[in-house]
């Protein structure tokens, strides 16, 4: 059963209008849609080793993200008057990497509820099989013995 498919965003036509700090944003905030994207891909085709093999280059992608969106902060007269037409066009890519990472949330979300219902049973079925049924109570439900605590199962592993 696949996960549910969002509607495809749609791409900024034309050519950038912006240059220095601007046009680097541009790029960076392109790179990282994609990247997130074709992340966000591979998990929903249930392959989290590929998708593991990109959290390097996202990593990179966002610290560089992060630094020239701080240069263009500095200089932002370079984007022109608001409303301008780079002013616009920057604000398209980044509702286009906004809308990429609700996206790759709402999957990972999803995945991560998926597993840890799984765990949950795998708990629950661990609980079963080592305490024993003591007998039964008055409204005949079964009685455990009380001195046990169930046990959980935890994984130390990020996707």
């Amino acid at each position: 059963m696949p996960l549910d498919q969002a509607p495809k965003q749609i791409s900024i036509p034309g050519k950038s209008p912006l240059t220095s700090h601007g046009a680097t944003v541009a790029r960076l905030t392109t790179e990282l849609s994609e990247l997130i994207e074709r992340e966000t891909n591979l998990l929903q085709a249930r392959r989290p080793q590929e998708a593991k093999q990109l959290h390097g280059e996202k990593s990179r992608l966002m610290a560089e993200y992060k630094a020239a969106l701080g240069k263009l902060k500095l200089s932002e007269h370079l984007l022109g008057p608001k409303g301008s037409k780079e002013r616009q066009y920057l604000r398209g890519l980044t509702d286009q990497l906004r809308d990429n990472i609700r996206e790759h949330a709402r999957v990972v979300l999803r995945l991560k509820s998926v597993t840890e219902g799984l765990i949950r049973s795998v708990g629950e079925e661990v609980q079963k099989k080592t305490n024993p049924v003591l007998g039964y109570g008055k409204n005949a439900a079964v009685n455990y013995a009380r001195n046990v605590r169930p046990t959980s199962l935890s994984l130390n592993q990020t996707i």
